[in-house]
């Protein structure tokens, strides 16, 4: 049988969800699952045969299935993983807890800070010393390993993290220990952080590799079920998993480092947009992900997404940084600014209305869902306010009940401040898209950009819903929302090029570098990435090398990502590092000072080309005016009887004026008053977006006749 079906399958933390895209006509599928949180495995494979069947093929006929999951995250946020046990210098086992001695809010008296993963009597030290440079003054004593491992076994311990003061710079005793507990405790598993994160700084290089361990014997076996499951399912083709930094990897690969997966999901949709900007020829955009739990964005200038070396996990205050876990992996920078469609809104001890951050998820889910919750969502708010249709909910497979919502919302947030139930849910609203959007400036200002610049590209199940007033808010005037907007991050695991990127710390002053010492990390470096590319089927005359360093001015307490030309670097690429970092140092800062330059770490990124996705939508030949309905607009000063569009029926070059809603399986698209849409040949919707009056909300207007608009072939 012909493998011709590429997968990409999204675990959220309400939907899971799946897209097909034929490799040779480019017809493209979707669907979507209820998430099973206490098994994902469950609902990807019984998603994945009702897909299959839904769309009459087979799972012979699969060649590539990229998956991607929030199951790394959540095991931290919910601090579900592994019993886990700490291996480390005598003097540093309270490194989970002093941190960076920094307190992540300075006038908080009953300041909480994130709990270790694994806990002090399990933290256990041994004798031995490296120092700076590597080199041993005290050796590793072979009996002290006996006796800590003895007493993590007896402690009923599941995994193991060793991480070894200056073990970046010399890995021989990490490796040592790993030989041991191989030899004589096989059956448990170990990190390595000269393995996990081979860089400076301990504390981060320690939380990583502590966090590695402890979501690594959970992710060894879901990742191994849901092949074993994918396979009974007659699945041959190939199997990989998203990573954080938006390549995709081996599912082995994954497994052995599975703390690079933490952003996997939210990564995918970053590549997505990068996808989308390629096929408008927009390379200026604000990818603006929400789904059912969070909302996410991410920069993209001049194509490229930004990134990071650094990621913050499981939050204590999730909007204050500092107050996680902090972990050296590479991801694509994705900043969480709010809600998502299940977060939970209610009135705060002050009085004062709050939206998240407790989602009601999949279970109970939404009150307006009807299966037990019984607390207003951003979801319920939505629906009262016109913009979902209590019957066509993910198609009309999930049955809403408005009455419900307004119960839920009148009992938590309309009585307390009030209010209606129409009041309240639009103060809901209100909330939410205030917060984003200015979440969303700070980070856009904080990178020296105008928001103006940008295109916003809307998806997620709730990012059509929400878009265009965070695009408003921000003073962006072109936003776009794809075709099956609530699995764009599916969609953008097929885009993704197979991919890792690896780094390690050398520092020394620039002038002082050792260039044969340095072309010896990056072969070493280099040689791994290919060996990992190759083994998830990558072709070795298609690979491509990136480098880059990470320089500061000497003292600085941060550190700027510059690139590095490839091949040996002589002697002479001092000055070429110097002129790059100071150029990179103007283009961030504005200028640039007179002080030596130091390097710290070095990194390169291993890859094969994306591949070429072909997207085949064809319009189906109906109306697509579907009706009309009452949708509240609060710059038109209440409801107003708006137009219904089937999405899937319009057809390109179709102009519509808004206010509008568009309406697909798996999102709604809304529009307000003054914008202007047209339809492009792939089915993606271009809003220019209106100027918003500053009206005052009357959310106990009635409905009101709008323009009658309709499509313009």
């Amino acid at each position: 049988m012909e493998r011709r079906l590429r997968i990409g399958i999204d675990i959220g933390g309400t939907f899971t969800d799946f897209v097909a895209v034929d490799s040779v006509t480019g017809d493209i599928r979707v669907d979507k699952c209820l998430t099973t949180p206490d098994n994902p495995a469950i609902g990807v494979t019984v998603g994945l045969l009702r897909f299959l069947q839904r769309i009459q093929r087979s799972a012979g006929e699969i060649h590539t299935v990229v998956h991607g999951t929030t199951l790394v995250a959540n095991t931290l946020i919910e601090r579900k993983g592994a019993r886990t046990g700490l291996i480390t210098t005598r003097g540093f086992r309270d490194i989970p807890e002093i941190g960076n001695e920094i307190r992540y809010d300075l006038y908080d008296l009953n300041l909480v800070p994130p709990e270790p993963l694994a806990p002090r009597p399990l933290r256990l030290e041994v004798d031995e010393r490296l120092g700076h440079d590597g080199a041993v003054h005290t050796p590793l004593d072979p009996q002290q390993v006996e006796g800590v491992a003895r007493q993590l076994r007896d402690a009923g311990v599941e995994s193991i993290a060793v991480c070894f003061l200056h073990s970046f710079r010399n890995p021989a005793h990490e490796e040592a220990v790993l030989q041991w507990l191989s030899a004589h405790w096989p059956e448990v598993d170990v990190s390595l952080s000269s393995r996990v994160s081979p860089e400076i700084r301990e504390f981060p290089r320690m939380s990583t590799t502590l966090a590695n361990a402890y979501v690594r014997p959970l992710m060894r076996r879901y990742l191994r079920q849901l092949e074993r499951d994918l396979r009974g399912l007659g699945m041959a083709g190939s199997f990989y998993a998203m990573l954080s930094s938006g390549g995709i990897t081996g599912v082995e690969d994954a497994q052995e480092v599975p703390i690079r997966l933490v952003e996997s999901g939210p990564a995918g949709g970053a590549q997505a947009a990068v996808f989308y900007g390629t096929m408008t020829g927009e390379r200026d955009l604000l990818s603006f992900d929400m789904g059912g739990t969070t909302a996410k964005i991410c920069l993209i200038v001049d194509g490229q997404p930004s990134r990071s070396t650094s990621f913050e996990a499981a939050r204590v205050q999730r909007f204050k940084k500092g107050s996680g876990l902090p972990l050296n992996v590479p991801v694509l920078e994705m900043i969480e600014i709010g809600a998502g469609g299940g977060s939970i809104a209610g009135v705060n001890a002050l009085g004062l209305l709050q939206v998240g951050p407790r989602s009601a998820g999949s279970a109970p889910g939404p009150a307006c869902y009807g299966l037990g919750g019984d607390r207003p969502t951003v979801t319920d708010a939505d629906l009262i306010l016109g913009y979902l249709d209590p019957n066509y909910f993910l198609g009309g497979e999930i049955p809403l009940y408005p009455d419900r919502a307004r119960e839920a919302v009148v009992a938590h947030v309309g009585q307390p401040l009030h209010l209606d139930a129409t009041a309240g849910a639009a103060a809901i609203c209100a909330v939410v898209n205030t917060n984003m959007a200015s979440a969303a400036a700070v980070h856009i200002a904080e990178r020296g950009f105008d928001p103006r610049r940008f295109t916003l590209i809307a998806f997620g199940g709730a990012g059509p819903v929400h878009g265009y007033s965070v695009a408003a808010s921000l003073g962006i005037r072109t936003m776009l929302v794809p075709l099956a907007a609530g699995t764009t991050s599916a969609l953008g695991f097929l885009a993704a090029p197979l991919a890792v990127e690896l780094g390690r710390s050398y520092m020394e002053r620039l002038s002082r570098v050792d260039w044969q010492r340095a072309n010896a990390i990056f072969t070493d470096m280099e040689e791994a990435g290919r060996r990992t590319i190759l083994a998830a089927g990558g072709r070795a005359e298609e690979i491509r090398i990136t480098r880059t360093a990470d320089m500061r001015y000497i003292s600085q307490g941060y550190e700027i990502e510059v690139p590095l030309p490839g091949g040996h670097l002589a002697p002479a690429a001092t000055a070429l590092a110097d002129a790059a970092f100071h150029e990179e140092y103007r283009r961030l800062y504005g200028r640039s000072l007179d002080v030596p330059v130091e390097i710290l770490s070095w990194r390169v990124r291993v890859a094969a080309p994306a591949p070429r996705v072909r997207l085949a939508f064809q319009p189906a030949g109906r109306d697509p005016l579907k009706g009309r309905r009452p949708v509240y607009f609060a710059e038109a000063g209440g409801f107003v009887d708006c137009p219904v569009y089937d999405r899937y029926a319009m057809r390109p070059g179709a102009e519509v004026e808004g206010p509008a809603i568009f309406e697909e399986r798996e999102s709604t698209s809304m529009v307000g008053p003054g914008a202007r849409v047209q339809v492009d040949a792939d089915l993606t919707l271009h809003v220019k977006v209106g100027v918003q009056a500053a009206a005052t909300p009357a959310p106990h207007a009635g409905p009101r006749r709008a323009r009658d608009q309709r499509s313009v072939s």
